[in-house]
C-alpha cells in the first residue's frame, strides 16, 4: 500500500501547427485571430512508498492508498466509568487526498469537544498528512498510536446500527498491540499536542520517493494579436496521453525546506526527517521509544492509555475528554465555598494538592490574611459544611485581633484540627481574587501546593497555632510575639496554658523574626510546637501512599 506525495515537476513543452485568420479591429489597427494547437508533456510527481508496493510503483503511479481513514467517536466501555467516561476519536486507515476535508467536517460536527485522536495508519498522501497535522495543532488535540476494540458493533461491520440515543458514539476499549503509524502517518502524528506511542505500538519512517508520470496534453488555444502583441482569449484541453513514468528519491530544496519548517513548527527535531531520508524507500525504520523521545516526536514514554484512562476522570481536574453521559449528573463532593471577608481580613478555602497523588490527594484548609473579628465565625461555618471531614489548617498571618485569634483557636481545639504555619500557592486564581470561583465554579476544591516559603506568623497566628492537635512551624519562617504584643501577658499566658502550652512560652518566645533552630527548640520545649518539621508533614502529596493513610487524604467521586 503506497504512500503518495504530490509535488510539482517541470513541464516539457513542444509546439505544434495551427491555422491563422484575420479581420480589421478599429481604425488604424489590424488584428489577427489565430487558433494554435500546442503540445507539451506535463510531469506530475506522486508517491511516498511503502515496502509492499515499491516494485509496482516503478512501473505505474499508485492508484489506491487502501481503505481511506475514517473517524468515529468512541466512549470507554471500561467497567465503573459511567456516568463520567473518557471519549476519543478513532482514526484508522490510509491518508488520502480527501482525508483532511473529511476530518474538518468531522471536527465541525464534534463542536466544542476536545478529544484525543487514537490513530492506526499505514500512511498516505504527504500533503494531506501535513494538513492533518496542522489541524490537530490548531484544535490543540492530543494523539496516540492505538487500535480500538469496539463493543456491540464496529463502524465497518455490516448491519451495525447504533441506538439513536447514542448520537453516533460507539463504545470500545483501547489496545496498543498491533497498532502502527507508518510513513506519512508520522507527519500527521507530529501535529498532536501530547503525543504517545508506547512500547507495544509501532512507529516507522522511511525515505520519500516521488513517482513521476509524464503526460502529453493537447489543448486548443485561441488568441488575438493586436499591434504585434499576443493575448490569449481561451484555452481548452483536447486530449491527455500518458507517455512514460519513473521514480526518484531526489527531493528538491523546496520540499526539504517545507518538511523541516513543519517539524520545527511542531516542536519536533530535524533528526526525525534525517533518519527517514536515510532509510531506503523499500525498507521501514522502526523508531524506538527512546529515539522518539530524544527527537521530541513523543512527549513522554507513557503509553497511549494515559489519554483515555478512566482514572483521568476521577481527579480534581478531569481531562478534557471526560464526558458526562446525557441526562446524568456528576456526584458532588459538597465542598464549601470559600469564605472571604467583605473588608480586608482572613479568608478560608479548601485546597487540594496538585502533586502526583491522584486519585487520593491530601487536602487542607488554607487561612491567610489578617485575623479579623469575623474569622472565628467563618472557620466555624466552613467546618460545619465539611461535616465529619477533618482537614488540617494551614495558616499564614502577620497581624490581627488577638481576642479573635483566641476564639478562632477554641474552634480549632473543639474540632480537633491539626495546624501548621504555611502559605498556599494556588494553581490558577486565589479564592480572594477578582472573578475567582474555584475549580470551574462547580463546588470542587481549589488546587495548589503549600510550603513554608513566604509564610509568616505573628502574635494572632501563634495563638491559633497553639490550639492545634499537631502544631508545626518550620525553620526560617518569620514568627514571634513582636516587640509590642497587643495582648496583655497574663491573658495570653492563661490561654496558652489552657491549650497545653508551657506557662513560660509566652514570655520566653522570641520577638518577630526568622526562627532559627535555637528558637524552634525553645518553642518545642514549651509545647507551642509538638514536633520538628514544617507544613509538608501534613499536606505532602506522598502521604496518601503511606499506611495508615492520613484522614485528610480524599478521593474525588
Amino acid at each position: 500500500m503506497p504512500d503518495t506525495l504530490q509535488v510539482p515537476a517541470p513541464a516539457v513543452l513542444s509546439l505544434g501547427s495551427g491555422w491563422f485568420g484575420g479581420s480589421a479591429m478599429g481604425k488604424g489597427s489590424r488584428a489577427v485571430w489565430q487558433d494554435l494547437v500546442l503540445f507539451f508533456a506535463l510531469a506530475i510527481a506522486v508517491a511516498l512508498l511503502l515496502p509492499a508496493s515499491a516494485q509496482a510503483a516503478k512501473t505505474k503511479a499508485p492508484e489506491n492508498d487502501g481503505p481511506p481513514m475514517r473517524f468515529v467517536v468512541v466512549r470507554s466501555s471500561s467497567p465503573g466509568c459511567e456516568p463520567f467516561c473518557p471519549e476519543w476519536i478513532s482514526a484508522e486507515g490510509a491518508i488520502t487526498p480527501a482525508t483532511p476535508a473529511a476530518f474538518k467536517k468531522f471536527l465541525k460536527k464534534l463542536g466544542d469537544k476536545r478529544l484525543p485522536v487514537i490513530v492506526t495508519s499505514p500512511g498516505g498522501r504527504v500533503e494531506a498528512a501535513l494538513e492533518l497535522g496542522r489541524m490537530l495543532r490548531a484544535r490543540k488535540l492530543d494523539i496516540g498510536v492505538g487500535l480500538t476494540r469496539f463493543v456491540e458493533c464496529a463502524p465497518e461491520q455490516k448491519g451495525c446500527k447504533l441506538d439513536p440515543a447514542r448520537k453516533g458514539i460507539y463504545q470500545g476499549a483501547l489496545y496498543s498491540a498491533g497498532a502502527y503509524c507508518a510513513s506519512a502517518c508520522s507527519i500527521m502524528f507530529a501535529g498532536g499536542v501530547r503525543r504517545h506511542v508506547g512500547q507495544w505500538a509501532y512507529m516507522g519512517v522511511h525515505q520519500v520517493t516521488s513517482h513521476v508520470t509524464q503526460q502529453k496534453i493537447t489543448y486548443r488555444e485561441t488568441y488575438k494579436v493586436v499591434k504585434g502583441k499576443r493575448k490569449t482569449v481561451s484555452r481548452k484541453v483536447v486530449r491527455r496521453k500518458t507517455v512514460g513514468s519513473y521514480t526518484t528519491t531526489k527531493m528538491g530544496k523546496a520540499f526539504n525546506a517545507t518538511m523541516l519548517a513543519y517539524l520545527k513548527e511542531m516542536g519536533v527535531k530535524q533528526a526525525m526527517y534525517e533518519i527517514g531520508q536515510s532509510t531506503p524507500a523499500a525498507e521501514m525504520r522502526q523508531l524506538t521509544p527512546v529515539e522518539m523521545l530524544g527527537m521530541n516526536l513523543i512527549t513522554s514514554l507513557d503509553a497511549t492509555d494515559v489519554l483515555v484512562s478512566i482514572e483521568s476522570c476521577r481527579i480534581a481536574t478531569p481531562a478534557a475528554n471526560c464526558i458526562l453521559a446525557p441526562g446524568q449528573k456528576l456526584a458532588s463532593d459538597s465542598y464549601p465555598k470559600p469564605l472571604v471577608a467583605k473588608e480586608p481580613g482572613m479568608w478560608l478555602a479548601v485546597v487540594r494538592s496538585v502533586g502526583a497523588c491522584e486519585p487520593d490527594c491530601p487536602e487542607w484548609i488554607s487561612a491567610e490574611g489578617q485575623v479579623d473579628d469575623a474569622a472565628p465565625r467563618r472557620l466555624e461555618t466552613l467546618l460545619k459544611e465539611l461535616g465529619d471531614i477533618k482537614l488540617p489548617l494551614v495558616i499564614s498571618s502577620s497581624e490581627g485581633d488577638p481576642i479573635a485569634a483566641m476564639l478562632m483557636g477554641r474552634v480549632v481545639r473543639a474540632n480537633g484540627l491539626d495546624v501548621a504555619v504555611g502559605r498556599t500557592f494556588f494553581a490558577g486564581c486565589k479564592p480572594n481574587g477578582k472573578g475567582c470561583t474555584g475549580w470551574q465554579g462547580d463546588g470542587r476544591p481549589y488546587l495548589g501546593i503549600a510550603g513554608s516559603g513566604g509564610a509568616e506568623c505573628g502574635e494572632s497566628c501563634l495563638l491559633v497555632l497553639s490550639a492545634g492537635k499537631t502544631r508545626l512551624l518550620g525553620e526560617g519562617v518569620p514568627a514571634g510575639w513582636g516587640p509590642s504584643p497587643a495582648l496583655d501577658a497574663p491573658i495570653r499566658n492563661h490561654y496558652l496554658v489552657q491549650m497545653g502550652v508551657g506557662p513560660k512560652v509566652g514570655d520566653a518566645a522570641p520577638g518577630f523574626g526568622k526562627l532559627d533552630e535555637v528558637a524552634l527548640a525553645l518553642l518545642r520545649e514549651g509545647y507551642l510546637t509538638t514536633r520538628s518539621g514544617s507544613v509538608q508533614l501534613l499536606i505532602d502529596s506522598g502521604l496518601c501512599r503511606t499506611s495508615p493513610r492520613p484522614v485528610n487524604c480524599r478521593a474525588l467521586q
